[in-house]
């Protein structure tokens, strides 16, 4: 091999491994997106089930025990603190994503 053809092989494989790195780094980015996706079903299931048990809750008062379950002792406490935690998670979260968006938009 000539200096030249030297050369361009060691550039050849210095890209070559720079493909390996980005790609598993997309990977990892992927998995990372789908775990935020995942997070983000969960907490709409949390959601619905919180709802749930407003609702429930709403009727109990309005109408008594008759048309809905009395309260289980803790229940109202438990609910209310998982909505605050809930609210933590939820705005980080997307804060996160809004960056991600933002980023996006800077390469458009």
């Amino acid at each position: 091999m000539t200096v030249q053809q030297d050369a361009m092989h060691a550039e050849h494989l210095k890209q070559a491994q720079d493909h390996f790195r980005w790609r598993k780094d997309h990977l990892e980015a992927l998995a990372t997106l789908k775990r935020a996706e995942a997070a983000l079903m969960l907490h709409e299931a949390r959601i619905v089930g919180h709802e749930a048990e407003i609702a429930r809750h709403e009727e109990q008062i309005a109408h008594g025990t008759a048309d809905a379950p009395a309260d289980q002792a803790g229940d109202h406490a438990r609910m209310a603190h998982a909505h605050s935690h809930g609210a933590e998670h939820h705005l980080g979260l997307l804060n996160a994503i809004k960056a991600v968006a933002a980023q996006l938009e800077g390469q458009a």
